[in-house]
């Protein structure tokens, strides 16, 4: 599998949360920085001795997960917390397939609902 580049709006950092096993098979998500997904709100929330040093009030998160899911209920939670977080619909596999925002279909296409359809009736 080949990198996927993805690039957001308003310089937001992307932050990969799938595992080593994951980004190996699938390939990695060039310029976004790799964190368990456990880890996430230790190193993205300011001002705890964990912090990545990029973490500040002002910082824009996207996640990126497998199918997205994931990346969502984290980005939720990092809200909470006055954190600008989001994440990409779909996750890494729309990313992948070109049908995520910044791919080739724009998000409200019929191929990007067919995509994440498929990908959430997979993962359920």
């Amino acid at each position: 599998m080949h990198p996927v580049h993805y690039t957001p709006a308003d310089d937001a950092i992307v932050v990969d949360l799938r595992d080593q096993s994951d980004r190996s098979r699938d390939g990695i998500l060039t310029g976004a920085i790799a964190l368990d997904a456990a880890a996430v709100a230790a190193r993205l929330v300011p001002g705890l001795p964990t912090s990545l040093a990029a973490a500040a009030a002002d910082t824009r998160w996207v996640l990126v997960s497998n199918n997205g899911a994931t990346a969502s209920a984290i980005a939720t939670r990092l809200r909470d917390r006055g954190v600008r977080a989001t994440s990409v619909d779909g996750g890494f596999r729309a990313l992948a397939l070109g049908v995520a925002p910044g791919g080739a279909a724009r998000p409200e296409s019929a191929a990007y609902r067919r995509a994440v359809a498929a990908f959430a009736a997979h993962e359920a």
